[in-house]
């Protein structure tokens, strides 16, 4: 750690509590982790929170690169700390919880651990282990998460508030904590030099344009990319898909990161699908995607595990155009298939009929094996069809509903973070907090509120390709 940060993180613990807003891409993380390097240097201990395991992957890998001791810092998500409370103090939250977290319960977990840590018990506890709290990403904070970190803070009171509102795009998830309203008259707000970090060895320009833009991302405001000349920056016309396909193809250094973003589900797995399953589709930390097959999976003994193996294949993969609606119906009615001439495909057909004839989900495993190793396929949705896989494996081995098994599944995404693809395709709400040499914004027009806009181009540390049937858009609230 260098002089002019060990300073700024000893001046960021000297104000707490206080809150401090960050843009993209100018250290917050760091400085984050070096308030906690700080912190136990002089022998405290901080508990640090933020929204994602992405986030707690990200800080602990900074904390640890400082050398922090493990027993003097706890990094983890605000529901996971709250979860743990409810689980542990049940009776004191007035909530019971399964082993597994459901998280759509998030805000009755949240609730339950207010009151846990309110308790003269537990605010004791909290008190004698930390002597700093750290809150990050605090711009998506729902008046629930808020209220939990108010009931920390009320026992950990050298608590630091890290966000910034510009990258406040969760805003569906239910009232939204307002940093003027709700932020500031608990913490005070703190002042420091910004300076654009991540493009220092990229792309400067990039870097200094996307501060300079920030005061102009406003509602009602019009912004015109033909009028801003950034190095790495350009608008492309967009005449079609063909024009996003020539984007994406165009970047041939496969040691750098590329990342496709449009704003609905379907349209980022058009662009996979479309683009031969060169880039992989990001899913939702929740995987509604798998859940939605999941909800619709055969029991075993049943024939139509072929047909709905089928149908979650084509949703997945590049290259099953054959097995098309007449091949599916004859699934569907137990009827054989390999008598159907699909050049190529005869060994698909094959394996579809013995899962018909063996419709166990062993066999669907099997099957699912054969597809992906068959030559000329390409897996568009890698993690909704390993994830999907891996959960009918482990119902097979341990009798336990599918459902559940995929809940652990993704529970332990959120605890290990996920794979790191080269080439992503994924919507702007997924990759807040993540970074990528190239970003290719598939079209404009579709990025018109401030917020989505800002995370979007934020994403890039050398270029951003820009495609819109225009340049200028007026910013909107989505």
């Amino acid at each position: 750690m260098d002089d002019a940060l060990r300073l700024a993180a000893k001046g960021l613990l000297a104000a707490a509590p206080c809150s401090i807003e960050m843009p993209a891409g100018t250290g917050k993380t760091h400085l984050l982790a070096a308030a906690a390097a700080a912190a136990a240097a002089d022998g405290k201990r901080s508990l640090i929170l933020t929204h994602t395991n992405a986030g707690v992957d990200a800080v602990r890998k900074r904390v640890q690169s400082f050398g922090v001791p493990p027993a003097l810092v706890r990094v983890d998500t605000i529901t996971s700390w709250a979860f743990s409370l409810v689980r542990s103090y049940s009776v004191i939250a007035g909530v019971s919880v399964t082993a597994v977290p459901d998280w759509t319960y998030s805000d009755i977990y949240l609730a339950g651990a207010t009151k846990v840590a309110l308790s003269a018990a537990i605010a004791h506890v909290h008190s004698i282990s930390f002597d700093y709290l750290f809150v990050d990403e605090y711009q998506d904070c729902t008046l629930v998460l808020h209220e939990f970190v108010l009931a920390l803070a009320s026992a950990i009171p050298k608590a630091v508030i890290l966000g910034d509102r510009l990258q406040a795009i969760f805003t569906f998830t239910g009232p939204m904590t307002s940093w003027d309203d709700h932020v500031m008259p608990h913490f005070p707000p703190y002042e420091m030099d910004i300076t654009p970090h991540r493009w220092t060895e990229h792309n400067v320009a990039l870097g200094r344009w996307l501060l300079d833009i920030r005061p102009h991302l406003k509602e009602g405001e019009m912004f015109d990319f033909a009028a801003h000349s950034v190095p790495g920056l350009q608008f492309i016309a967009n005449t079609g898909q063909t024009t996003v396909g020539s984007i994406a193809h165009s970047f041939r250094n496969f040691n750098e990161s590329v990342l496709l973003l449009d704003k609905w589900p379907n349209d980022v797995a058009g662009h996979a699908s479309r683009l031969g399953g060169t880039y992989s589709v990001m899913e939702d930390i929740s995987g509604n995607f798998m859940r939605r097959q999941l909800q619709d999976l055969p029991a075993e003994g049943d024939h139509r595990l072929a047909w709905w193996f089928a149908c979650f294949a084509k949703e997945c993969i590049v290259g099953l155009s054959g097995i098309d609606s007449v091949v599916k119906t004859q699934l569907a009615r137990n009827k054989q298939v390999t008598h159907y001439t699909r050049k190529g495909l005869e060994p698909i057909l094959a394996a579809l009929d013995q899962l018909r004839l063996c419709p166990t989900y062993p066999h669907l495993a099997l099957t699912a094996d054969i597809v992906r190793a068959h030559p000329g396929l390409r897996v568009y949705r890698w993690e909704a069809w390993n994830d999907t896989r891996e959960a009918i494996a482990m119902t097979s081995t341990n009798g336990e509903p599918a459902m559940d098994n995929f809940s652990r599944v993704r529970d332990r995404l959120r605890r290990t973070g996920r794979r790191s693809e080269n080439r992503t395709a994924s919507r702007t709400l997924l990759v807040k907090g993540l970074e990528y040499d190239h970003v290719i914004i598939a079209d404009l027009n579709k990025m018109c509120d401030p917020q989505n806009l800002y995370v979007a181009l934020s994403r890039a540390r050398k270029t951003v390709s820009v495609l819109g049937r225009t340049s200028q858009i007026e910013l909107t609230h989505s």
